[in-house]
């Protein structure tokens, strides 16, 4: 074969590819673009970007995560996410907040011989349970059947050698958001 020949084959070749590529690109523009049948319907997606003030909610006080107690409304902080697990903004519950503790259980389930931390699995583990037997109890209708989500703090390692044992159940709207007044026997 020649040097012209094989450049023929070449331009052929490169043309029944574009073409093919062409034909391709444009049944997949019609089959994604088609509104002909009454099922097919348009999709868009909308995303709302918020800022948080940085800072406290008005009138709310900053506490230590550890020392919530039963009936505490809070808001975790939005300008430090790390700080979620040191800290919380509280705030009355007739106030917008984003959480509210129904519970704090000491640990009580596996630990190491000699009481030592059973690891964060086994922990997590132990301290999700322990919440989500108690909520039917606080809100008034089962977790599965509910609007609102568990939130679970347990010990940390690091926690549990200063003698941390405690397990904080909170609520919080599935949505996301705030909500207002307490959550028990809301039946949400």
């Amino acid at each position: 074969m020649t040097v012209r020949a094989l450049r023929a084959t070449a331009t052929a070749s490169a043309r029944t590819l574009a073409l093919a590529l062409a034909l391709t690109l444009a049944l997949a523009l019609v089959a994604c673009s088609s509104g002909d049948s009454p099922s097919s319907e348009r999709s868009t997606t909308t995303a709302v970007t918020t800022t948080a003030p940085a800072g406290p909610p008005a009138g709310a006080t900053e506490e230590g995560l550890r020392s919530l107690e039963v009936g505490q409304c809070f808001d975790l902080p939005q300008d430090d996410p790390a700080a979620t697990d040191r800290a919380v903004w509280v705030v009355g519950c007739t106030d917008p907040h984003t959480h509210e503790v129904f519970d704090v259980v000491d640990y009580a389930g596996p630990t190491l011989k000699g009481g030592g931390y059973a690891g964060t699995a086994a922990v997590q583990d132990w301290a999700e349970q322990a919440c989500f037997d108690r909520f039917e109890a606080f809100v008034g209708v089962p977790w599965t059947r509910s609007t609102l989500e568990i939130e679970t703090w347990w010990p940390s390692q690091e926690s549990w050698g200063r003698s941390d044992r405690s397990v904080i159940c909170t609520v919080f709207p599935e949505t996301g958001g705030n909500t207002t007044g307490t959550q028990r026997g809301t039946a949400r």
